[in-house]
């Protein structure tokens, strides 16, 4: 028998302690059994006190019997000794199937015990199932939108798996793609291709805000539809929230369209939040908050077990929550290889100048954040008060540290004063920083 202080025993995830096996221990046990196992401590007191001088192997059976008429499952029992008292450990392994105490059941979060509501019931009992392959009987082939699955269809025919579109019926098509069996529509079916997946599932859309600050709005949207179509509606949204810029490309001067946010980066992190959002959460919606400075795309659902915020950061294996969602947008080209999504993001960001994005769990639910690249964009009424000279020294700042009176001279061949004046027009709107007094050493960063 070992020795062990219980003092030493603290309770967390998978440690708890209590002075008999009643109820509320019971309750510990079958939490256990859905999360990740633990070791129950039998005989110690709430101050972590033994009183047992002695527990017979009588005891220790009628112990495990309890445990199987209660839970139906077998426990591990071991009698530990501390300073001529013993106390029973009871170590419950996780379970395969889901177990249940006086026909409810509970989990473990953190150091306590809770019962499953109705929404954490079902997640719990279709974790192992993925919810984009059920199927549901109320679902009609007729509520498939005819333009969503033949565009998909032309697009991807004979490419990635997907037969030639020429010849494709619809119901071929559907079983091909594992959207329909025995004849009976998926959900991935009607989210991905229906005329109103929101008749079924009102928590699949996508809530779009334009925020001043953290708790001021200014226009808020509500994007509904299927999946393809609000993909295409969501980008485009943004794009009415966001500023078109423009930036000035080689030495001719030449202006060119620019975003404040690469759009290919926007869109992956898009594909991201829809393909893998945990569709079983049906009290949360996709959100996209956007700021002056920042978009931040919110999904419910944290990252798979075995994945965190790290390994995003480099080459990682693909674990999908909706395999039919993520293999009908890379069949359809929206995706080019599986994991790569926020390596994607990363690079493009990168390339564009733009600060490195966040990737967080946040409640529930996983975010990423995309930052502004800081004065790397002019909007048109900002253009407007800017002669081309200062446009392109504000483009040259981006890949320089600083700019002086001498540099700006020589760059645009004017003279002091002109060049006095551009410097002093560019601080007071706001795009520069002067940096130290008159005259020498005086020069300007990006503000």
């Amino acid at each position: 028998m070992a020795e062990i202080n219980p003092k030493q025993l603290k309770e967390a995830e998978t440690v708890e302690r209590k002075q008999s096996l009643n109820g509320r221990a019971l309750k510990t046990l079958s939490a256990f059994a859905n999360t990740k196992g633990g070791s129950l401590y039998v005989g110690i007191k709430d101050d972590a006190t033994l009183f047992n001088k002695s527990i017979s192997d009588q005891a220790q059976q009628d112990i495990v019997n309890k445990v199987i008429n209660h839970l139906n499952i077998i426990p591990e029992i071991t009698l530990h000794t501390y300073k001529g008292y013993e106390f029973l450990e009871i170590k419950i392994r996780k379970s395969a199937r889901p177990i249940s105490y006086n026909g409810k059941y509970y989990r473990r979060s953190g150091n306590t015990t809770r019962e499953l509501d109705e929404e954490g019931l079902r997640s719990f009992f279709l974790k192992n199932i993925a919810w984009d392959s059920q199927v549901d009987n109320r679902f009609s082939i007729n509520e498939i939108d005819e333009s969503s699955w033949t565009k998909v269809a032309a697009k991807a025919g004979g490419q990635r798996g997907i037969p030639e579109s020429r010849d494709l019926e619809r119901d071929e098509f559907f079983q091909h793609l594992n959207l329909m069996v025995n004849g009976k529509l998926t959900h991935a079916a009607i989210v991905l291709f229906g005329k109103n997946p929101q008749k079924y599932f009102p928590h699949t859309t996508i809530r779009i805000g334009r925020f001043k600050d953290q708790s001021t709005i200014i226009a808020d949207h509500k994007i509904e539809g299927n999946l393809f179509s609000q993909l295409q509606r969501t980008e485009e949204t943004i794009k009415s929230l966001i500023n078109k810029g423009y930036e000035i490309t080689g030495e001719s001067f030449v202006r060119r369209d620019v975003w404040d946010y690469p759009l290919e980066a926007l869109r992956e992190a898009l594909l991201n939040a829809i393909v893998h959002r945990n569709y079983h959460s049906t009290g949360s919606e996709i959100q996209v908050k956007i700021y002056d400075n920042r978009i931040w795309i919110w999904n419910p659902g944290t990252l798979p077990e075995g994945l965190s915020v790290e390994q995003l950061k480099k080459s990682h294996s693909s674990i999908r929550r909706n395999p039919l969602i993520a293999d009908l947008f890379f069949r359809a080209g929206y995706i080019e290889q599986f994991g790569s999504g926020t390596l994607r993001i990363m690079d493009v960001l990168k390339e564009a100048g733009h600060p490195e994005p966040e990737f967080e769990e946040h409640g529930n639910g996983f975010t990423i954040q995309l930052f502004k690249r800081k004065g790397s964009r002019l909007s048109k009424e900002e253009l407007q008060d800017l002669n081309d000279r200062q446009i392109a020294a504000l483009e040259y700042l981006k890949d320089h540290e600083s700019i002086n009176n001498s540099n700006y001279q020589k760059l645009f061949n004017v003279a002091k004063s002109t060049a006095t004046r551009d410097l002093k027009e560019l601080t007071e709107k706001g795009q520069l920083q002067r940096i130290g007094k008159k005259g020498y050493g005086t020069h300007y960063k990006l503000e």
